[in-house]
């Protein structure tokens, strides 16, 4: 079985680290990325099975990567994760406006993280 391909979308390089090492000792195929413009054109290339994204960016936002995402038919279906120190209830609202499908804060533990991540992958393989 092929295995399931993430993308991980966050400014803080040892962010990206951290939960690059977790995600890939758990036998993740992942590619992190620093600017959200980046992983838009990855994913336009090859199709991941998950995204996990910060909001606070430089030049595009965790928002307008998800908004872009989500007007996409090619990649609508792409469940994404929003991984970020926001923790208040705008940030919460717009995600969930902009078309995230979960919405998690820093710091998180990896436990909580890898539960959430198994949530959407698993009912991924009930829909093929």
């Amino acid at each position: 079985m092929a295995r399931k391909k993430i993308i991980i979308v966050d400014d803080d390089p040892n962010i990206l680290e951290l939960f690059q090492d977790v995600l890939e000792g758990k036998g993740y195929q992942v590619t992190p990325f620093t600017r959200g413009w980046e992983a838009l054109q990855s994913v336009s290339r090859d199709r991941p099975d998950l995204i996990i994204l910060d909001i606070m960016m430089p030049r595009v936002n965790g928002y307008e990567v998800c908004q872009i995402l989500k007007e996409n038919p090619k990649t609508k279906a792409i469940p994404v994760i929003f991984l970020t120190a926001l923790s208040h209830q705008e940030a919460l609202k717009r995600a969930a406006e902009g078309g995230a499908d979960d919405f998690l804060v820093k710091p998180c533990p990896t436990e909580k993280l890898l539960k959430h991540i198994e949530k959407f992958l698993d009912a991924g393989k009930k829909a093929e």
